[in-house]
């Protein structure tokens, strides 16, 4: 018996995950629900590596130390447009690729 190996052949892949017009404290709200819950995963990734195997995940690290980064600047832009009375149009896209298994 001969096991056919299927090819998926699929082009970028692109999905509206924010699209609007908003005021400082709802894009705070976005925002920060959105990077918060990034940390998360990668701070569950960080632990479970450490549980599983013993081992760090230097990625996971670098990608939290990242992400707070973004989470101050996200902050600085967020008081500037209150204090300048504007709201902010928000626009994130995310692409998804297909790539082969490593």
């Amino acid at each position: 018996m001969q096991t056919q190996q299927t090819e998926i052949q699929k082009e970028q892949t692109t999905i509206k995950l924010v699209e609007g017009t908003y005021t400082p404290m709802e894009a705070a709200d976005i925002l920060f629900a959105l990077i918060g819950d990034k940390i998360k995963f990668h701070n569950m990734q960080i632990l479970s590596l450490q549980e599983r195997f013993g081992i760090d995940s230097v990625h996971s690290e670098q990608r939290i130390k990242e992400l707070k980064e973004a989470k101050m600047q996200v902050k600085d832009l967020i008081l500037e447009a209150r204090d300048a009375g504007m709201t902010l149009q928000i626009e994130g896209n995310i692409k998804i690729n297909f790539l082969p298994k490593e």
